[in-house]
């Protein structure tokens, strides 16, 4: 009856170890998928880019015709901004930056400043933090 209790207690240190083997495995699995999605939420240097120089092209008809034509083509602006920015992953996480943007820039009378690069710049410094 001795050999059992200490068959049993055995039995649980070796357990306890494996617990804590998988218990160390399982936290390096995590911090590596937290790392992962962490990178992945960043905004792309080169999708920032062709956003940014679109938004700059509607920015400067917006100035040049003073908010006459440079509302259709915001319109327009802004209609592919919001389903670039909705389809990216990274973008996803910036959305709400964005979309104050747009609806700065649909005002006629601020439409006159650069809402949408200021706010698609601010979103893509926030995703490199």
């Amino acid at each position: 009856m001795d050999t059992t209790i200490e068959q049993f207690e055995e039995l649980e240190k070796v357990r306890a170890i494996d617990q804590q083997h998988l218990d160390v495995e399982e936290s390096q699995k995590r911090s590596e998928a937290e790392a992962q999605e962490k990178e992945s939420r960043k905004m792309g240097v080169m999708f920032f880019s062709l956003l940014l120089i679109l938004c700059v092209i509607g920015d400067l008809i917006d100035i040049f015709t003073a908010g006459t034509v440079g509302w259709l083509v915001g319109l327009f602006i802004d209609a592919v901004l919001l389903i670039a920015t909705g389809l990216s992953k990274s973008g996803r996480k910036q959305f709400k930056r964005i979309v104050i943007g747009v609806i700065g820039d649909s005002i006629p009378i601020l439409a006159i400043l650069p809402f949408r690069s200021f706010f698609l710049t601010w979103s893509f410094i926030n995703s490199r933090r």
